[in-house]
């Protein structure tokens, strides 16, 4: 599970900000976890709001980003290439300040604090300790891009003498550790490839995959006298008309089209790309009506349809096992009433049982409100806002403010945030729609007719 999230100088970050999944007030109706060696709990949803373009979804980001960087840094990144970083950029010499990214969190009931920091060229920094019985203890530290730039403590054992002298300067000793299959390392690398889950829009069409292989899988395991399997219950649980789906061998000639595609490619680029397989199978949607069942290609289904099916695989897989689902805009395309489910999901204890957490961001300002299926409390809710001056992302808890949390006098969190007691709100200018209605009514956008018309015949003509 995740503790705390720390990043600085990453997209619209510039200053460090920091996330924490750390509880306030101690909830047994909600589905928090104990973290081992403290009295603390963790929740198990946290929900980043903030207008347009205020950096909320640069947090997952940032967290994705060093995902990546732990599991690819050795094995895809060119060892002559530097850092594949994103930086604040609005400032002057953006490329000279370091970026830095540290998480706190549990692996197998242990507590570990990993993080590092990287430039342009190289990693300049980079650090891990534990917790055992609640006491911080080193178990290596970097503090230079060669391998004599790392010191150990004395309780990492293995072959580490031999992993620092595979590590290149923008490469994780983390990661060069997991590749040598060091047992420790390799079991926190595991973590950041199974643990640590996220959904986007850059990941949708691998996450349909998985969802899709996963309901695969359990079709054909089914035992022919269970009543169902989870995804399809939730499938119809979202009342989208969907009764299931099924499975059909793909068309020999889409087969043969991408052996063409794959050989073409592999003689321009050689291998310095990887190509994945052919598709395995084509999924159709089932729909049951009155007067029968009929079936749907995936892509001729709903956005709302698709979205939900893309994330019922990593859900269910992090609901079961544990771990952390980052979502970014988790209201994209879902009704409100879907979105408020999901997160109950994780919120229930009788639901959520290995400690799974959600982390998402949103503009569904009604999860807030007194009328919502699932409660959001005050450690629940962070926001986002962009600071005036420098553009650079801000990033706040609701915990800054006071706020009436039980009793007849409960805040109604949704009115006060619209309200924009807590800012994170966009600023809308009026003035701006009155100069507006000035500049339509004096015939600012006269000519915008004739363009429009013009076009389709000048684009003929040219053709």
């Amino acid at each position: 599970m995740l503790l705390r999230f720390r990043v600085t100088n990453h997209a619209s970050i510039r200053d460090e900000q920091e996330l924490s999944m750390i509880a306030g007030d101690d909830r047994p109706d909600r589905a928090q976890t104990a973290v081992p060696g403290t009295a603390l709990h963790t929740v198990p949803v946290a929900a980043v709001y903030g207008p347009n373009a205020s950096g909320k979804s640069n947090i997952i980001d940032a967290l994705t980003w060093m995902k990546h960087a732990v599991l690819h840094s050795f094995g895809r990144w060119d060892p002559a290439g530097g850092v594949p970083r994103r930086p604040f950029r609005l400032r002057a010499d953006a490329e000279s300040h370091p970026s830095s990214y540290e998480i706190d969190f549990v692996v197998e009931g242990t507590r570990y604090e990993f993080g590092f920091t990287v430039d342009e060229e190289r990693v300049r920094e980079e650090w891990l300790f534990y917790f055992p019985e609640g006491k911080r203890r080193k178990l290596y530290v970097r503090d230079g891009s060669r391998p004599e730039d790392i010191s150990f403590g004395r309780w990492l054992t293995g072959r580490r003498k031999t992993i620092s002298e595979l590590l290149r300067p923008n490469s994780l000793y983390l990661s060069v550790a997991a590749a040598q299959n060091h047992e420790l390392l390799r079991t926190l690398h595991r973590w950041f490839k199974e643990g640590l889950r996220t959904a986007s829009d850059h990941d949708f069409s691998q996450r349909l995959d998985y969802t899709m292989k996963m309901l695969r899988r359990q079709i054909d395991e089914r035992n022919p006298e269970s009543s169902g399997d989870p995804l399809t219950d939730l499938l119809r649980f979202a009342d989208l008309g969907v009764d299931g789906l099924r499975f059909e061998e793909p068309d020999r000639e889409v087969i043969e089209e991408h052996k063409r595609i794959v050989a073409a490619l592999t003689e321009v680029v050689g291998d310095r790309i990887r190509v994945d397989g052919g598709p395995e199978y084509q999924v159709r949607v089932r729909h049951k009506t009155s007067s029968g069942v009929y079936a749907l290609m995936l892509p001729e289904e709903s956005s709302g349809t698709r979205t939900w099916i893309g994330l019922l695989g990593p859900v269910l897989t992090v609901l079961f096992g544990g771990g952390l689902l980052a979502v970014d805009e988790l209201d994209a395309r879902l009704h409100p009433y879907l979105a408020d489910a999901l997160v109950g999901m994780f919120q229930s204890p009788a639901i959520n049982r290995s400690g799974a957490q959600l982390l998402f961001t949103t503009h569904e300002a009604s999860l807030l409100g007194n009328n919502a299926r699932t409660e959001l409390l005050r450690d629940q809710i962070w926001f986002t806002e962009k600071d005036r001056e420098t553009l650079a992302t801000r990033v706040f808890p609701v915990t800054d403010f006071y706020v009436r949390n039980s009793g007849s006098a409960k805040d109604n969190l949704e009115k006060r945030y619209l309200s924009g007691r807590y800012g994170a709100l966009p600023f809308l200018d009026d003035e701006l729609l009155h100069r507006l209605a000035d500049e339509i009514s004096d015939g600012g956008l006269s000519g915008a007719g004739e363009a429009t018309e013009e076009g389709p015949r000048q684009a003929a003509g040219a053709a």
